[in-house]
């Protein structure tokens, strides 16, 4: 299946070059198209196709692409512990994932200080080595948004989107996702200073389809309903600024599925710093009961049992997570770069494992408990060689004990890639990456890192060796 995406960019007296016709095969077999649009881009930013007094239309969008191996020419591993949600990323994302995004404002005024906005986005996704079609999302986002409709400077939205991310680059990892794959409405802008401090809040829906009932294995939907309402960039001094976040989430009861009604709350802060070529953020997330997400990727609550069978993972009038995390860039954007991060997580599904046989008959799994344990650090170092090639180096040492998977180990990671890019700067995008990435873990976890996606070749050893290149673009 062949995806085309005809980025246009109208030169408005700022000497940038057009963008022509990138196409990317769903299956490829090679990157010289990659590299194609890596020298034919120029500094990529959203792209407007059309323009006039009362109207823009323009598009954004993010393509992540490649091809890449495993020693022994098996499709290239990813690197993951057992039961962490997410990964390293450079040198361990074997798959294609893009976004495309079109956004459409009408001005209601002279001023343009009041208006109409519609977004619509599309997603995909396609594991390397999968016999499958690529995956599409066809409302990955679709909202209407106002600004400024009642003359107080306010910004009241409908629709389903990805609402204020915070995320770790590096880790590739949404640390604060409230909405995503929901419905929802909300209002932001409600302070007006000088700065950019705001208060906003936001409300929405999910659904979980086709979930099968542990209890009676009856099919039906799961629903949820979210609050979450924060005060946001609050000056603390001339560098630092203070973020607070709560959060509620309902889920109500499914006859259907012998399901009871759960409810849950977080709370979150988030100091965020930047001074000169440093930016620092640490955060802390407390999560209870409904709000622990199913992933880093939606807000949907967590159900007791993922996979739909009759085993039951989570219980959510007792579950928690507490994530401590921190993300430290310094870019000179001259000689180099650096990015590391920090990161603990605690998570108590709030059970033992246990098969349902019925009413008052668990059957617990032996050995194996409610808690869950995850540690990392990591750092990717960046050197500038020119404007447009630098070389980057990324450790990461992670540590997991998982009772409910009764396992505990370390896995490590070394990266390497000599990147080509248009521009000095650590997120500077497109950027083309030659990739070498060796991993080694410990005896316990054999079994559990390396042999995923399809035919990875890892899964009874304890280290491995992946190649491959790698496009990135985002606009």
């Amino acid at each position: 299946m062949n995806i085309f995406f005809n980025l246009l960019q109208k030169d408005y007296g700022l000497n940038k070059r057009i963008i022509v016709i990138g196409f990317i095969n769903a299956r490829i077999s090679s990157c010289l198209t990659c590299v194609l649009l890596l020298w034919m881009s120029s500094e990529v930013h959203s792209q407007t196709i059309f323009k006039n007094e009362n109207n823009t239309f323009g598009t954004s969008g993010y393509i992540r692409t490649g091809v890449g191996r495993s020693e022994g020419a098996k499709t290239q591993a990813h690197f993951q512990m057992p039961g962490a949600q997410n990964k390293y990323s450079l040198g361990n994302q074997a798959d294609t994932y893009g976004e495309l995004e079109f956004d459409y404002v009408h001005y209601l005024n002279t001023e343009k200080n009041k208006s109409l906005d519609v977004v619509w986005m599309t997603s995909f996704y396609e594991a390397f080595g999968s016999e499958n079609q690529m995956e599409f999302d066809k409302t990955a986002q679709l909202y209407i948004r106002g600004k400024n409709l009642l003359g107080k400077g306010e910004t009241l939205w409908v629709g389903k989107r990805y609402y204020d991310r915070k995320a770790i680059h590096l880790l590739d990892r949404q640390w604060i996702n409230p909405a995503q794959k929901g419905w929802g409405f909300g209002v932001e802008d409600l302070l007006k200073n000088k700065t950019n401090e705001d208060l906003k809040i936001g409300v929405w829906s999910f659904k979980d389809d086709d979930v099968v009932s542990y209890i009676n294995r009856n099919t039906s939907k799961l629903k949820t309903f979210t609050l979450d309402t924060r005060w946001v960039n609050m000056p603390v001094s001339s560098t630092l600024k203070l973020n607070l976040a709560l959060n509620y989430s309902y889920r109500p009861k499914n006859e259907t599925l012998a399901y009871q009604n759960r409810q849950g709350f977080g709370a979150f802060a988030w100091l965020d710093y930047e001074k000169n070529k440093i930016t620092n953020t640490i955060a802390v997330l407390f999560r209870q009961g409904a709000t622990v997400p199913q992933h880093h990727w939606t807000g949907m609550s967590e159900k007791e049992n993922p996979d739909n069978s009759t085993t039951v993972f989570n219980n959510l009038k007792t579950a928690y997570t507490l994530e401590i995390n921190n993300n430290f860039l310094y870019d000179d954007l001259d000689k180099f770069a650096i990015n590391g991060i920090l990161l603990t997580v605690i998570r108590d599904y709030g059970t033992h494992p246990y098969v349902y046989r019925g009413t008052n008959n668990l059957e617990f799994q032996q050995g194996k408990g409610n808690m869950m344990y995850w540690l990392t650090a990591g750092a990717r170092g960046m050197y500038y060689m020119s404007d447009y090639f630098k070389l980057s180096l990324e450790i990461s040492h992670e540590y997991i004990h998982n009772e409910q998977l009764d396992v505990t180990g370390n896995l490590n990671r070394i990266s390497f890639t000599p990147e080509i890019s248009l521009s000095k700067g650590f997120y500077s995008r497109p950027v083309l990456r030659p990739l070498v990435t060796y991993a080694f873990w410990s005896d316990d976890l054999k079994g559990k890192v390396g042999n995923i996606p399809n035919d990875a070749p890892f899964g009874n050893a304890t280290d491995g060796f992946t190649y491959g290149l790698q496009f990135e673009i985002w606009w």
